[in-house]
């Protein structure tokens, strides 16, 4: 109904009566919003490079720091040979723990029990072949790094990072 209603009003106007739009005035508007649009876009867009010129240079500094860390930690020796110092240690503390509850009687058992699972674990070590590769990952997650972040570093190398999760899990 509005449209009939509005059609009809607009047939008996008289155009000729009804004052032009100003072309200057109209043309200085859009001029302006049109200006006023670009220089804030312009603005915007020089912020945003910025700001990802900072997060560049941070970004930069990190993998800088990641390279020393990674340098500083392949030239510890005693970083090298973790897998083995570990189990062997973790191996004593539990042989002492349960030579400390036995008997004098069963102590003898009991070292010949411990003495076993260190064969085996020197087994398991020698089975689980370590690749060079991953050697230095390795040493990354043992001293502390999440495991997470070793796995994005390895496949940016270029690695599988599912093998070298098996090769921790070994």
């Amino acid at each position: 109904m509005q449209d009939i209603l509005s059609n009809q009003e607009i047939e008996k106007l008289d155009l000729s009566k009804i004052a032009a739009l100003q072309q200057k005035r109209t043309l200085a508007f859009v001029n302006h919003f049109v200006i006023t649009t670009v220089q804030f876009l312009n603005t915007f867009a020089k912020k945003c490079e910025k700001k990802l010129m900072l997060f560049e240079q941070k970004l930069e500094k990190v993998e800088a720091a990641m390279i020393l860390l990674e340098a500083r930690l392949s030239s510890i020796p005693e970083i090298n040979e973790p897998l083995q110092t570990d189990t062997n240690a973790e191996s004593l503390n539990t042989s002492e723990i349960k030579s400390e509850d036995r008997t004098d009687d069963s102590k003898k058992e009991v070292k010949e029990i411990e003495d076993k699972p260190e064969d085996n674990v020197s087994q398991t070590t020698a089975d689980t072949v370590i690749k060079p590769e991953y050697e230095r990952f390795i040493k990354l997650v043992q001293v502390g790094v999440p495991l997470q972040a070793v796995k994005l570093k390895i496949s940016i190398e270029g690695l599988d990072p599912d093998e070298f999760e098996s090769m921790l899990k070994k």
